[in-house]
């Protein structure tokens, strides 16, 4: 994603998105990420150069969105956290299955129609 400021600087986003719990646990289970893994793809995609055509240059990414389906629990933020150093900690965002419904809620949006019916908000994840 690319979102041009007041100045007409760009700012470019990257998002890494997993299905299910991101949590800090040493192994992960079957619909569980491993905090680790995330880590080591946010530090590539922040450090990996993009091509912009509409600028005709390769840029690299400014923030990246980790965002899962599930719950991001508490202890893999920390553990995020502390694996990064101040410079890359400000440039990771999280959202979880709460902050994207929280967002429907926000922007007075219906939940998507792909829901079943007399089925919960966690059918859609």
């Amino acid at each position: 994603m690319r979102y041009t400021l007041p100045t007409q600087h760009f700012l470019y986003f990257g998002i890494q998105v997993k299905r299910g719990k991101l949590d800090a646990t040493g192994k992960s289970r079957a619909n569980n990420a491993n905090i680790a893994e995330i880590h080591n793809q946010a530090l590539m995609m922040l450090a990996h150069e993009i091509f912009d055509p509409e600028t005709n240059r390769r840029v690299l990414v400014d923030h990246a969105f980790i965002v899962a389906g599930g719950e991001i629990t508490k202890a893999a933020r920390n553990w995020l956290g502390n694996a990064l150093d101040a410079a890359k900690r400000n440039q990771i965002m999280f959202m979880d299955r709460d902050d994207i419904l929280n967002q429907f809620v926000v922007t007075n949006l219906p939940l998507p129609g792909a829901m079943p019916s007399g089925g919960t908000a966690e059918a859609l994840f």
